[in-house]
């Protein structure tokens, strides 16, 4: 009687076990999952704990900081497709994408383009950031303008914005532009160099099959670890976008904050727009030239609203009388970040935002200045209803 009992308390000890493990492996999948792009998998495919092995170098060179085995670009470059053996999206491919405007976006390049041209030479179509293999530190950040960045301006973004202010402020850069850190876009501008600023992110992405980075109090729960920016992520980066599905931007309406007789003063610093402002500030301010009377323009507006009258309400839709779907080449930021893309089709003229990445993308592209499309063959009443003209389709 002793020995049944004992076989059926170890046979209930056993299934308790089994329940447990189970859970256990439930709850891995449902972490995982739940936070689909934050870093998972085996440890050594990113990191390394000597950076040595059978007398050679597992970096190839000297070791990296936070034990990586990869620089940014090293876990971010591809052949082609949208991401690399580690499942970084792809921001380098090393096969060109081509030569053409519209050898970028859905299936081509991801939504930030694609550092292969600057890579290769041409410092007119991309950042050309430091950490990229064939750019050297004697290479400008554009032709003729030194290591400062075009429009820099040293004050429109202030010293108190969270992530702390690019260069730390100085008048002349000092270093060239990095992928992240205090001369980087990513990560946190108050410390030197892109593995410091970007230390702890991929581990503590809030992301899922579509993040909505709403909160932006860290690098980690920002849009695309860009420390205080809002944007909703589109889980394959853009690579199969559709008017129904892509990136979302935040931007809000703020022509109240430019001063007429000066640069930009930003009330709000969680918009795409601001981020670009950040190194490009000259260009974010002062958008006419006479505040009363609001024209003629001195620079296009960015962080304003598409207005709801003539050429602009009728978006994407030339001579329809109203807003077309959402342009893939010409995109809006909205004044809300969306939970997801279940409206993301649709454009609000009246309501949603005009903003830098409406015309250029962030790391390159085939074009001049990172454009989305050849502004050279925008030409006026030519009959094209594409880039320049998908908001301007009065002029076409």
């Amino acid at each position: 009687m002793k020995m049944k009992n004992n076989a059926k308390t170890k046979e209930v000890e056993n299934m308790r076990k089994f329940l447990v493990t189970i859970s256990l492996v439930f709850l891995s999948v449902v972490v995982m999952y739940g936070y689909a792009d934050a870093i998972s998998g085996v440890c050594s495919n990113c990191h390394t704990m000597h950076n040595s092995q059978d007398g050679a170098s597992i970096t190839g060179g000297a070791p990296n900081d936070q034990l990586l085995n990869f620089g940014c670009v090293g876990c971010h470059t591809a052949s082609t497709g949208p991401q690399d053996t580690n499942r970084g999206p792809a921001i380098l491919h090393t096969t060109s994408p081509g030569a053409l405007a519209t050898d970028q976006g859905g299936g081509e390049t991801l939504a930030g383009g694609d550092f292969y041209w600057v890579d290769n030479g041409d410092d007119a179509k991309g950042h050309n950031v430091i950490d990229l293999p064939n750019v050297s530190g004697a290479d400008g950040n554009m032709p003729g303008s030194g290591l400062t960045p075009p429009g820099w301006d040293p004050v429109a973004t202030g010293s108190s914005f969270v992530a702390g202010q690019v260069a730390g402020g100085e008048a002349t850069w000092t270093s060239q532009l990095t992928c992240a850190g205090q001369y980087g876009c990513h990560g946190d501008h108050s410390v030197a160099g892109s593995f410091p600023g970007i230390q702890g992110a991929h581990h503590n992405n809030a992301g899922g099959t579509a993040s909505q980075a709403t909160t932006a109090t860290t690098v980690g729960n920002s849009y695309r670890f860009l420390w205080g920016i809002k944007g909703l992520e589109e889980v394959d980066w853009n690579w199969s976008e559709t008017a129904a599905k892509h990136n979302e931007y935040y931007g809000e309406d703020n022509t109240v904050a430019r001063d007429a007789g000066g640069l930009a003063s930003y009330g709000s610093r969680d918009t795409m727009s601001f981020l670009c402002a950040e190194c490009h500030g000259v260009f974010h301010g002062t958008i006419d030239s006479n505040a009363a009377s609001g024209s003629p323009w001195v620079r296009h507006p960015t962080d304003i609203v598409l207005p709801n009258s003539g050429e602009y309400a009728e978006y994407n839709n030339d001579g329809g009388g109203s807003a077309g779907p959402y342009s893939l080449e010409v995109p809006v930021a909205r004044p809300a970040v969306p939970a997801d893309c279940t409206n993301c089709s649709t454009v609000t003229p009246g309501t949603d935002i005009v903003m830098c990445l409406s015309c250029h993308r962030a790391h390159g592209s085939p074009v001049n200045d990172n454009l989305r499309w050849d502004y050279a063959t925008m030409i006026s009443g030519g009959g094209a209803t594409n880039g320049c003209f998908t908001c301007h389709n009065d002029k076409n």
